[in-house]
């Protein structure tokens, strides 16, 4: 830690252990940090199935596991009041380059009725379950190869299928705990606005959180996502509960499409999950995810969702182990599989395999490194 003259602190490390000297100017008080994870795997991943005909799909990769690099800064306003802002860059460990930014990055003010945030974030409904239900959160291994239709980065109307995004444009409000309650609301603007239609995206979180418990319902709808007048809505709920060094963990959720004129589609999925500390260092983690068959009478694919009436279901195997090294690094294996019904497409997360079709099942397994700072 570097202290400042100008009442500035500057916590800073790297994720090679090595100090990193940097300057920060401020007229008044108020702190700022680093932060982030780099997190990597080599892994072999295939594709399978499908009868005669469909691709041989496999390869071994190092691939990245969605690393991070972050600055945050806080100031003290008074009152019970403060300002923070927050600037987040994917880090692409397995090339050295990738894009600058493009993570959760926004401006915040804090203030005993709660937070007002604005800027680019992940959408409410993906904080249901992803970190507090899914042990494997980032990569192939992780539940939204299934949950929420596939994770995407994307504007109003772009990547309609996806109910697991990251949403330029939101206007956010976080609630103060209210006992072991707490409230988000989001709305993302709708700038991509034409004379023919407004896109724009509602999502709410609500959670508990009392000792071993953890539960939460999350909601998220889309506007003209598909064509003007099209809605599109996703109901999540969650929970967990820890008997010693157990935890069990579960959701569920409901997705609803109207991708064209007169047709709908609706899928429900829910995910099992547990993991097991063996003690300090080490970890086991298990993952089961169902999606169940596609029904309404929508005519085409929508993202891994099937056509209804056919064989559109799906599940996921995942299963790791970890083990700390240190409370920053640890070494970690894991393995996961897909199994795809015939017009199901879903595909792994984060690192997915190019060219795969509707009905084959694609896995991995994979040995990685993960580095805090």
């Amino acid at each position: 830690m570097v202290k400042h003259p100008n009442n500035w602190t500057l916590t800073a490390l790297i994720g090679c252990a090595l100090p990193l000297t940097a300057q920060a100017q401020s007229a008044g008080g108020g702190t700022l940090s680093i932060y982030g994870f780099l997190k990597t795997n080599v892994e072999h991943v295939r594709a399978s199935g499908n009868g005669p005909g469909a691709p041989s799909l496999s390869v071994s990769r190092l691939s990245n596991d969605l690393s991070v690099l972050g600055f945050r800064s806080r100031e003290d306003l008074g009152g019970g009041m403060s300002a923070w802002a927050q600037f987040e860059t994917n880090v692409r460990v397995d090339t050295g380059d990738g894009p600058f930014g493009g993570r959760n990055t926004a401006v915040g003010l804090a203030t005993p009725l709660g937070e007002l945030v604005l800027g680019q974030w992940e959408a409410p409904l993906r904080f249901t379950s992803v970190y507090a239900i899914d042990p494997f959160t980032a990569g192939i291994f992780a539940s939204n190869s299934i949950m929420g239709n596939g994770f995407s980065t994307a504007a109003n109307g772009q990547s309609p299928a996806s109910f697991d995004r990251r949403q330029p444009n939101l206007v956010q409000y976080w609630s103060p705990d209210m006992g072991a309650w707490a409230l988000r609301l989001a709305y993302a603007m709708p700038e991509e606005k034409t004379s023919q239609s407004s896109p724009s995206m509602l999502g709410s979180l609500l959670t508990y959180k009392q000792g071993p418990l953890y539960a939460a319902w999350g909601y998220e709808r889309h506007n003209s996502y598909f064509y003007a007048g099209s809605l599109d809505e996703a109901h999540r709920l969650a929970a967990a509960y820890s008997f010693g060094p157990t935890r069990l963990r579960a959701s569920w959720e409901r997705l609803s499409y109207q991708p064209a004129p007169g047709q709908s589609l609706r899928r429900d999925a829910w995910q099992l999950a547990v993991t097991h500390q063996i003690d300090d260092k080490q970890e086991l983690q298990a993952s089961f995810v169902k999606a169940g068959s596609a029904h309404g009478n929508a005519t085409k694919q929508i993202g891994g969702i099937g056509i209804a009436g056919t064989d559109s279901g799906a599940n996921q195997v995942s299963l790791g182990y970890l083990y700390r090294l240190s409370k920053r690094t640890e070494l970690w294996t894991a393995y996961t599989r897909i199994h795809n019904g015939t017009t199901a497409a879903y595909n792994l997360s984060a690192n997915s395999i190019s060219g795969m079709k509707p009905g084959q099942s694609p896995s991995g397994v994979g040995l990685g490194v993960t580095h805090r700072f």
